[in-house]
This record gives C-alpha cells, structure tokens and sequence, in this order.
C-alpha cells in the first residue's frame, strides 16, 4: 500500500461528512508513470473505508484505491487519508530509509519533504529540498569544515571517509568455511526457511549494491549531462 500525498489530490467530491478525491495524480503500479487518474463511483463500502479502481490511462492496468472513511483521517478530519494498491511500495527508497539503522533525522525528514512538494509538481521548492537531502547526506559522513565547500568539492572527498567497501567485506566473515551458512551453502547442513528468506535478501541488496545501483547513477548521470550539455 502507499499512501497518496493530499497534494497529489486534484479534486475531491463529498461523500458523506467527508471529502473524498475524484481526481488523483501519482505513479502508476503498473508502468510506474506518473499519470492523472479519475476514480470511478463503483465504490464497494465497508464501515471502515471504501474501495475503488479505475484504469492508468498510460498502460490501462487497473489501479486499486482504499479509501478510509472512519480512521485515519487527516488534522481537519474532513478529508479521507488515500491508498493506491502498491506491490512495490515496500520497496520504495522512504520505506527503506525509516527502517535502517543510524539513518539521521533530518535526512529523512528532509527527502519526505522533497518528495511532497515533487508530487505536487512544485518544481522550485523541490529544487531547494533536493539541495537539502544532498547537503544532509553530506553533513552526515564530512566534517563541519568540509561542509563549507561547494558541494562538488564535498562529493570529490566523499570516498576518503566513507569505507563504500564495508558492506562486502562484512560478508567474508559470514562465508568463512566453517560458518554455519557456509555449510548450509554447501549442503552439509539444512537450511530453514528463515535462513532462506533471509539468504534472498542478502542476494537482493548484493545485486542492487553491485549493479542495480550503479547501473541508475549512471543511467541518471548521462541523462543529466546530455540535457544540460
């Protein structure tokens, strides 16, 4: 599930005491565009919320939307908190962030903020809080008289006190051979089905770290250069 920004909400409709939206601009499940969809008034009823669907004008994949009518309601409580039906939201960068360890406060609350005002298509204040995410990544891992310099000067030093190797080197001493998962890797002992859902994430984040995210800073980069060269 992932929760639609009240920003993203074009237009409401009353349902009830509450104002519910008629008209929803966000990423699509399916082809991940952002797209504007018009919810349809099928709605199936519950006491707690009501359910709807209508179809990505982009890709014409159906998109499920819950909307709650009794809980969750915002400050005001007159407009329904809204959920897209979302298999990868879990997956989404926020979601990951907030469950780390030793990820600073502001850093999250600071990419929260550049995600709201993007979703609301404020493009100057996105601008300013992307600048602040970077300038808090930054702040967490230099000291405060590198934080004085351009941030590209910042970045250029980056590497000299971030060990990026660390996450690889830490597995070496889960896989040494006579380690209980080297052995389950070599089928000389079972392995539960806990140990291998935790092995799939291990795959998970070792692919990501080794090619996926390289792969999009890249992808990234090049578009940059080529759009502003």
């Amino acid at each position: 599930m992932r929760r639609i920004n009240p920003g993203s909400i074009i237009s409401h409709i009353k349902y009830g005491n509450l104002k519910i939206p008629k008209n929803i601009q966000c990423e699509c499940p399916g082809c991940r565009k952002t797209t504007e969809f018009m919810l349809n008034a099928n709605y199936q009823s519950s006491k707690n919320g009501i359910v709807t669907e209508c179809s990505c004008p982009s890709c014409k994949k159906s998109a499920v939307f819950i909307i709650m009518t009794k809980e969750d309601l915002d400050e005001h409580g007159e407009y329904a908190d809204t959920y897209i039906y979302d298999p990868q939201a879990s997956k989404h960068p926020i979601n990951q962030i907030e469950t780390l360890p030793n990820i600073p406060k502001d850093l999250i609350r600071a990419y929260r903020s550049a995600l709201n005002v993007y979703q609301s298509r404020e493009n100057s204040a996105t601008a300013v809080m992307s600048k602040r995410v970077i300038e808090s990544i930054l702040k967490h891992f230099l000291d405060e008289k590198s934080n004085a310099q351009p941030l590209s000067q910042q970045l250029e030093i980056l590497p000299k006190h971030v060990d990026l190797a660390k996450p690889i080197l830490s597995l070496s001493h889960l896989l040494k051979t006579d380690d209980s998962l080297y052995r389950m890797l070599e089928l000389e002992t079972e392995m539960d089905y806990e140990t291998s859902s935790l092995l799939m994430d291990l795959l998970e984040s070792l692919i990501e770290y080794l090619f996926v995210l390289p792969g999009k800073i890249e992808v990234t980069h090049n578009k940059i250069a080529k759009k502003f060269n």
